[in-house]
Formats: C-alpha cells, structure tokens, sequence
C-alpha cells in the first residue's frame, strides 16, 4: 500500500490534516497537469494552472462525504474537479452579461480526437452521455483529456492491462465522435 492510500485512509478516519498531506504530496503532478490541460487554450484565458489546482483542492476539500479509496480514485475525483471548473469557467466566459460575443474556447490538446476541435461544452454535454452509456468509460475518458494521464499511467493506477485499457479508450472515442457528429 502506497503512501498516498494510507494518508486516504488516514483522512478517511477523521484525520484533517491528510487530504492536505496528500495535495502537498501530489501538488507538483497535478499543477503539471493543469499546465498542460491549459496550454492549448486562447491567450485570454483567466485560468491559470495554479488556480484550477487550487479550486481543485478548494472542490475537494468542500466533498466531506467524499471517500477516496486510493490514487486511482483520488486522480479520477480531480479528473473530474478540473472538467467541472473549466467548463463552469467557459460558461461564465460565454454568457451574455459578460461578453458572450466572444470567441468560443476550444479542446486543442485532447489526445487522439481525430475530430474538429469542440467546444469544451460540446465535450462536457458527450461526456453526460457516456455516463449514461458506461460510466467507467466516462471515467477514463476524464483522466485521459482532464488530467492528462497516459494509457500506461491509467493501465498502472487501475490495474489492468494496457491491451483492455487501450480497447476501452478506441471504443470511448468512438462513442464520443458519434456523439458529437
């Protein structure tokens, strides 16, 4: 068992101090991701990769009910923290009252999309289907585009092989094309 699952545990029994011993842990990891999410994103952006790790821990600290198991579930958690807070911060951007005119933000940096580049939102609204269609593909879909894990990080956090993490993300994207053709 790794350390970051005992400080899991350890939060989970009523330590306070864990879930902030297990940012300080994972905070280089998951600024790095939040950098590369943001990369590819307008000039204009307001969004900093420090402030989207930041609202990621100030979303999961909020999440008392919350019961990470271990780093799989933790990563998957701030997968879907970093999914929730960009697409709210498009949807801020975009509507009327604050200049909704402007131009619309797009996924230029999501891995193996052969598609045109949507629209953050189209991808949110696809991603509320897959869930309806298998949640664990959801799933793996966010911490692929979300957090930025490769096939063989997710293949190692989830315990399964590569070959069937690989089949699961070929069949994801396909049903995230159809969706969104």
């Amino acid at each position: 068992m790794g350390d970051i699952t005992r400080l899991l545990q350890a939060a989970r029994a009523g330590d306070g101090q864990a879930l902030d011993a297990v940012f300080a842990d994972l905070y280089a990891n998951l600024r790095a991701l939040a950098a590369s999410r943001l990369a590819g994103e307008r000039a204009g952006l307001t969004l900093s990769a420090t402030s989207l790790v930041h609202e990621v821990y100030l979303k999961l600290i909020d999440a008392r009910h919350l019961d990470l198991v271990d780093r799989q579930h933790f990563f998957a958690c701030a997968a879907r923290a970093m999914r929730q807070i960009m697409v709210d911060h498009v949807r801020a951007r975009m509507a009327a009252k604050r200049g909704g005119a402007q131009e619309p933000v797009t996924l230029s940096w999501a891995h193996g999309l052969a598609a045109p580049e949507p629209e953050l939102l189209d991808v949110d609204a696809a991603l509320a289907q897959l869930e309806q269609i298998d949640s664990r593909l959801r799933q793996l879909v966010e911490m692929r585009l979300f957090a930025g894990l490769t096939l063989e990080q997710l293949a190692q956090l989830s315990g399964r092989s590569l070959r069937s993490i690989n089949r699961d993300w070929q069949r994801a994207r396909a049903l995230l094309l159809a969706q969104m053709a």
